[in-house]
C-alpha cells in the first residue's frame, strides 16, 4: 500500500454522493468500554458531517508531505501516518471495528447518560458498501458542565438577557486521531495511541521480542537492561523499531559493528565493551540509546560531500511503497 493508494480509498468513500455519516459516543474508562448511537437534530448532523469530510480531506488527501510506515517502524518524524501492524489492538480502536460491522447499539440517552464518561467520539463515513471510520479522543477540556465552578452565563437565541447556564456543553472541533478503512487501522497522533493501556502492552510485547533478538546474538553482555526500561513506552517503542527492522542485527557481523563505532566521530569513545572486545557493555540510558539508533543505522556518510550524519528517515529509493 502506497500513501496515494490510501489517499484513493478515502476520496472514493467521501466523494460519493451517497456519503453520509453516523455518529457515536464511546463511554467508559480505560478498557470498560461502550459504544452508544447519537441522535442529532437533521441540519447540525449535516452540518457536522461536512465538518469531519472536510477535514479528512485537509488532514490526510490535500496534505502532499504525509509519509505511509508502519507502526512498528515509528520514529520521531512528523507528517507520517502509521498503519497500525501489531497483534493486539487497544478497545478504543477495536471501536471502530465495531460500528463498521455492526448497527445494533443502545442509544446515548440524555436523561441518565453523563458527558463526564465520554472517553472518545466516533464518526462512520460512507454507505452501505464501504465505509471509512473516524476516531476522536475527548478531552476534559471540551466539556463545559453547568456546575463546574463559578457562575456560567449564557446567551440564549432570540434574548438580549443574559442568564446561568442549564445543562452541559460539550465543544467538538474537526480534529480526529485515527481511522480506519478496507481492515486496516491508521494512526495521525501518535501520541494520543501511547495513552492507550492495550497500546503499551502490544508494544511491550514485541519490544520483548525484540530484546530476544538482541541476545540471540550475543552482541551484548546484558539485555535485562532493556528489560527494566519497558515501562518507558518512548524506550519501548524505539525497541521495537530497532530491534525488530533493523537493517543491522544479525545481519552485519558483530566485529564490524563494534569496529565501526571505534571509528565512526558521532561514536567512537562512546561505549564500553566486555573484557574480549566482542560485546557491548551498555550499563548507561544514554549508551543504550546510541546503541538503538546503531541497530537502526542511523549513521550515516553522504557519498557526494563525505560527511557523516545521524539520520532518522531512509526510505528505501528501490521500494517506495512504504507498506504492504
Amino acid at each position: 500500500m502506497t500513501m496515494d493508494e490510501l489517499k484513493k480509498q478515502i476520496s472514493n468513500i467521501i466523494g460519493k454522493s451517497t456519503c453520509s455519516a453516523e455518529f457515536y459516543f464511546l463511554i467508559g474508562h480505560d478498557d470498560d468500554l461502550s459504544v452508544k448511537s447519537v441522535d442529532i437534530n437533521h441540519d447540525d448532523h449535516n452540518e457536522l458531517a461536512d465538518i469531519f469530510i472536510q477535514s479528512l480531506s485537509d488532514q490526510v488527501l490535500m496534505d502532499d508531505e504525509l509519509t505511509l510506515l508502519e507502526l512498528s517502524s515509528a520514529d520521531s518524524r512528523k507528517d507520517v501516518i502509521y498503519r497500525y501492524d501489531l497483534d493486539t489492538i487497544p478497545a478504543q480502536l477495536g471501536s471502530l471495528k465495531d460500528i463498521i460491522e455492526t448497527d445494533d447499539f443502545e442509544a446515548f440517552d440524555i436523561s441518565s447518560d453523563d458527558f463526564s464518561n465520554l472517553a472518545g467520539i466516533l464518526i462512520l463515513l460512507g454507505d452501505q458498501d464501504t465505509q471509512i471510520a473516524l476516531y476522536k479522543h475527548q478531552y476534559p477540556v471540551s466539556l463545559l458542565k453547568k456546575d463546574s465552578g463559578g457562575f456560567n452565563l449564557m446567551k440564549p437565541n432570540g434574548a438580549n438577557r443574559l442568564k446561568k447556564l442549564d445543562s452541559d456543553i460539550l465543544k467538538i472541533n474537526a480534529k480526529f486521531e485515527f481511522f480506519k478503512i478496507n481492515g486496516q487501522y491508521y494512526i495521525l497522533d501518535l501520541k494520543s495511541l501511547e495513552r492507550f493501556f492495550g497500546f503499551h502492552e502490544a508494544i511491550k510485547n514485541v519490544a520483548k521480542e525484540g530484546i530476544g533478538n538482541i541476545e540471540s546474538t550475543n552482541l551484548v553482555m546484558n539485555c535485562e537492561l532493556f528489560t527494566d526500561r519497558l515501562g518507558d513506552i518512548s524506550f519501548a517503542r524505539k525497541l521495537v523499531k530497532s530491534a525488530k527492522n533493523s537493517p543491522v542485527l544479525g545481519i552485519i557481523p558483530n566485529h564490524q559493528i563494534i569496529s565501526f563505532t571505534k571509528t565512526h566521530p558521532s561514536l567512537k569513545s562512546k561505549f564500553k565493551y566486555s573484557d574480549d572486545g566482542s560485546q557491548f557493555n551498555l550499563k548507561t540510558k544514554k549508551s543504550q540509546e546510541l546503541f538503538l539508533k546503531l541497530l537502526n543505522d542511523d549513521f550515516l556518510q553522504s557519498e557526494l560531500t563525505k560527511q557523516y550524519y545521524e539520520s532518522i528517515a531512509k526510505d528505501n529509493m528501490e521500494a517506495l511503497t512504504t507498506v504492504s
